[in-house]
C-alpha cells in the first residue's frame, strides 16, 4: 500500500508513505503501479539495485521493504532529491542512499538489479549504459513506456544483450522486467 502522510494508515504486507510534493511516485498512475507490480515478482533478499530518476523514491524505499541491501536512489532534480531524502527518513529505511545527479553520473559499482521508470528517451539513451552495469542475469526493470514505443524499446534491448522476462501492460503504458545475458 502506498498512501500520503496525511491518508490514514493501511492494512498490507507493505506499507510505503510517500510525500510526494513535485516529485514523480506516489503510486498512482499506471507505470509506478507496473513497476511496483514487477518488483513484487522479483527476489530482491541481499541485492544491489539502483533507482535511476528515483523522484519520490518510492521504488528505492520498497526495493529496501523487500530485503535489498544496498539501494542508490539518484535524480538530477534538486527538489525530487530533496523529496527523496524526506521519504527515505519517513520510512525509516536505512540501506537507500540519495544521489543528486545525471546519465553522466559516474558509477563505481555494479548492481544485481536497476529501476527506472522515466520516459523512451531517457531509457533509449540509457539501456547501454544500464546493461554495463548489470552482471549476467542481473535484472532491468523499466516503465514509462507508451504501447506504440514497444518495439522501439524492445529493439533496443536486444541490441544491449537484454532480453524481456516480464512485462504488464496497463492503460497504454508498458512495464518489462529485463534480464542481462
Amino acid at each position: 500500500a502506498i498512501r500520503a502522510p496525511f491518508h490514514p494508515p493501511m492494512s498490507a504486507e507493505f506499507e510505503l508513505i510517500i510525500e510526494p510534493k513535485m516529485s514523480f511516485g506516489t503510486g498512482h498512475h499506471a507505470t509506478t503501479a507496473g513497476m511496483v507490480e514487477l518488483m513484487l515478482n522479483e527476489d530482491f533478499n541481499n541485492k544491489s539495485v539502483l533507482d535511476f530518476g528515483s523522484g519520490t523514491g518510492v521504488l528505492a524505499i520498497l526495493a529496501e521493504k523487500l530485503k535489498a541491501s544496498n539501494i542508490l536512489a539518484l535524480d538530477h532534480e534538486e527538489w525530487a532529491y530533496n523529496n527523496c531524502l524526506e521519504n527515505i527518513e519517513r520510512n525509516h529505511c536505512v540501506h537507500v542512499s540519495a544521489v543528486r545527479g545525471n546519465e553522466t553520473f559516474v558509477f563505481s559499482q555494479k548492481f544485481d538489479i536497476i529501476l527506472a521508470n522515466i520516459n523512451r528517451n531517457v531509457i533509449l539513451q540509457n539501456m547501454e549504459t544500464w546493461s554495463e552495469l548489470l552482471p549476467d542475469n542481473g535484472i532491468l526493470m523499466i516503465s514509462g513506456i507508451l504501447l506504440n514505443d514497444e518495439n522501439d524499446i524492445i529493439t533496443q534491448a536486444a541490441k544491449c544483450g537484454l532480453s524481456i522476462k516480464d512485462e504488464l501492460k496497463n492503460n497504454g503504458w508498458l512495464a518489462l522486467t529485463l534480464i542481462a545475458k
